[in-house]
């Protein structure tokens, strides 16, 4: 087989060896930040059959249930452990197949915009550049779910005005509006402002079309729920979900910031990476091609429709404040085919830079699939190696292996505090921490904390990095 030494070839080869080393090599390594080890282990209970759909099972002793999301992520998640067991990997195949979902709706999409698929290495490159994604995507976070459905939605409604089978592509765009719904709540309902960001930017369907659209999607999920609504399982969960996520809005009980602009700065940030690529490449082809390249009418209107639609998964957010920056992860495609659109064609003219220049990019060419090839090996070598919270993910593995059939253990009042701790044991040993000397057989104390006295304790002689352990006599 012959392979093509293309200027296109060697582009997507780039956001080939992006994907493995900045994605899937730290996906396969064990460490994940905090909300994603609380979801996977909400998921192992699924798996477990522990809980339901709306009573969600969260941790023991006392068989305490998580309302703080809708229940989509976690049973998605579930199949996974089904899939392939009880394994440290089920949530980060989840990720994994997720965020290849994602990069499909996004060449879908780059298809609708250009008729051609070749180029679609464009906005996925940018894509991969912005760190908010790839953290998603790593630390299992909603939002890496999130981002799919709406893509999702986006695309449908997208094709509904674009005169494409308005029934069909209406009933779709619903569908996923309302699983990303289920999957958190009133933050995946942005795409019920779509009709009129694409209205503000052509004008050229009726204002109308725009309304009948956002009307039956509104009047969908209302219907919808509604219906939910009449179970007393369901209207209690949902009450619940609102009672621990927006108790004293704008205030809520996970705020992080006093500042609403806070987000907005975030915003600007993650989107550092990709505009600085087009710029460069803007530079570049005029410096050595003296062009002038100007986005036609058309590019500008969807580079405005594709801003709204961004700035309404975004701004709302803002509301809040309670802010974090992987909130961002769900607009980002929007702002990324946006700034693709209008970019293009400086890209094109660094193809036909490069059309002479066949012996570097055969020569790049074969470098991109060494780094393949290698950061394929490199990924099975060092899957479940642990790289973050090392010293505690440690003495997790540690702790819980040589202790399996204990499901409580106690723990020092400090080292309660690290949330991160309880949810690496729940996940991967079903075990709670108990705060305090409780009585239970086993007491662990942070070495980093100071001494104190345990005279119904006898230290065990462990090879453990973050916790002493002590056995009740």
């Amino acid at each position: 087989m012959k392979f093509n030494y293309s200027f296109n070839a060697m582009m997507w080869l780039i956001v080939v060896v992006a994907f493995i080393w900045l994605v899937v090599f730290p996906l396969f390594q064990l460490g994940m930040f905090t909300d994603g080890m609380l979801y996977a282990s909400i998921a192992r209970n699924f798996y477990l059959g522990q809980g339901s759909w709306w009573n969600i099972y969260s941790h023991q002793p006392t068989g305490v249930f998580f309302y703080e999301q809708p229940p989509l992520v976690f049973w998605l998640q579930s199949f996974f452990f089904q899939l392939i067991g009880d394994s440290i990997y089920a949530e980060r195949v989840y990720s994994f197949v997720l965020i290849l979902c994602s990069g499909f709706l996004i060449i879908k999409f780059w298809k609708e915009l250009n008729h051609e698929t070749k180029t679609a290495w464009l906005p996925l490159l940018l894509w991969l550049s912005i760190y908010a994604v790839r953290f998603s995507v790593i630390n299992n976070v909603i939002e890496n779910t999130l981002q799919f459905f709406d893509l999702c939605s986006v695309y449908f409604l997208f094709k509904v005005l674009t005169n494409k089978s308005w029934l069909l592509n209406s009933i779709l765009a619903l569908l996923f509006l309302f699983l990303a719904s289920l999957s958190k709540g009133i933050q995946g309902l942005f795409p019920i402002a779509v009709p009129f960001c694409y209205w503000i930017a052509f004008r050229n369907s009726s204002i109308r079309k725009s309304v009948t659209l956002t009307f039956f999607l509104i009047a969908g999920i209302a219907v919808i729920y509604f219906s939910l609504f009449q179970s007393p399982e369901i209207s209690e969960s949902y009450k619940a979900y609102f009672d621990s996520r927006f108790p004293g809005f704008p205030n809520t009980p996970h705020s992080n910031t006093s500042n609403r602009l806070y987000l907005f700065l975030q915003l600007l940030i993650e989107l550092l990476p990709p505009v600085f690529i087009c710029l460069f490449i803007l530079f570049f082809v005029r410096k050595k091609q003296s062009l002038k390249i100007e986005p036609t009418s058309e590019q500008r209107r969807f580079l405005i429709f594709f801003l709204l639609v961004g700035l309404s998964a975004s701004l709302p957010l803002m509301i809040s404040f309670e802010q974090r920056f992987f909130y961002l992860t769900t607009s980002m495609p929007f702002f990324i085919l946006g700034l693709s659109v209008v970019t293009e064609k400086y890209f094109q003219q660094l193809s036909i830079f490069f059309q002479n220049k066949i012996q570097f990019i055969k020569g790049l060419s074969v470098t991109l699939s060494i780094l393949i090839l290698s950061g394929i090996i490199t990924t099975y070598l060092f899957a479940g190696k642990i790289t973050r919270d090392k010293k505690l993910l440690s003495d997790v593995f540690i702790i819980g292996n040589k202790f399996k059939n204990e499901t409580v253990l106690d723990v020092s009042k400090n080292g309660w505090d690290n949330w991160t701790a309880h949810t690496y044991f729940r996940r991967y040993f079903n075990i709670e921490l108990i705060k305090g000397t409780s009585g239970h057989h086993y007491f662990l104390l942070p070495k980093k904390e100071e001494a104190i006295d345990l005279p119904n304790y006898n230290k065990l002689e462990m090879k453990t990095e973050y916790y002493e352990v002590y056995q009740l006599k």
